[in-house]
């Protein structure tokens, strides 16, 4: 991951804390739009100066070729009221050998996952297995990718639950596992929406604890991979638009 720093001067007589509640909702907007991974930015005011740290998956994820209307109104409003302009640059990258995000001349397919330790793009090539940016498919909805980010959310949600133990672990194991559990048709749902909107197949990654079977847990039809795929999935139903792996317990 890159890590920028977004900052801007106060120069006006405004309440500094009113422009830190203002800076939060800009950044709340970048990530709606995907350029802006894990909602974990730093944010801390220095010599009435505001400073941000987002995390984004490429050098480039800010720029403005990218902003959605949202993001250049909160922006236009942030430097009125700082009578200023905002500075963006690259403060450095999260660890020294990170690669770019995905770069595949031509993607054959597309997989939804996530889980609950990456801050990366919930999108990944379904070639190469690397995320990528939301703003590199067509809009989702609403100038922005909101309704993918809510899957996530959820998703993440349930794979903290299974991670705990303690309280509802198996609840949380049907939501990612079962295909017609809420988690499962809300990520299917999105599946089918992405592959509409870029025409390029999209598949959902199904969770699969402890059930290891060569038969697709939808349609039944055979599902195993004979080579696991990308050094990640060892099944994939092409019927069903699914991949998944061999994950048991320890």
């Amino acid at each position: 991951m890159y890590i920028h720093e977004i900052s801007i001067e106060v120069k006006s007589i405004i309440n500094v804390n009113e422009i830190i509640d203002e800076f939060g909702l800009l950044m709340s907007f970048y990530r709606g739009n995907g350029q802006t991974q894990g909602n974990i930015e730093s944010q801390y005011i220095e010599n009435n100066k505001i400073y941000c740290l987002p995390y984004t998956l490429e050098k480039k994820s800010l720029d403005i070729i990218y902003n959605n209307i949202y993001i250049n109104n909160q922006i236009e409003k942030i430097q009125n009221l700082c009578n200023s302009s905002l500075k963006f640059k690259i403060a450095g990258k999260s660890y020294k050998n990170y690669s770019t995000p995905c770069s595949c001349k031509k993607r054959d397919f597309y997989i939804l996952y996530t889980d609950y330790l990456t801050i990366e793009s919930p999108l990944r090539c379904g070639n190469c297995y690397k995320s990528i940016p939301l703003y590199h498919i067509p809009i989702y909805e609403d100038y922005g990718y909101i309704p993918i980010l809510s899957w996530e959310t959820n998703y993440k949600s349930c794979d903290n639950l299974q991670m705990n133990c303690e309280v509802g672990e198996r609840w949380s194991i049907n939501q990612m596992q079962k295909t017609d559990s809420q988690l499962s048709k809300q990520g299917l749902g999105i599946c089918k929406k992405i592959e509409k909107i870029t025409s390029i197949p999209t598949y959902y990654y199904l969770y699969n604890y402890n059930k290891i079977s060569s038969d697709c847990p939808s349609c039944n039809k055979k599902w195993s991979l004979e080579k696991k795929s990308n050094n990640f999935y060892d099944y994939k139903c092409d019927h069903c638009k699914i991949v998944s792996t061999i994950t048991t317990k320890t």
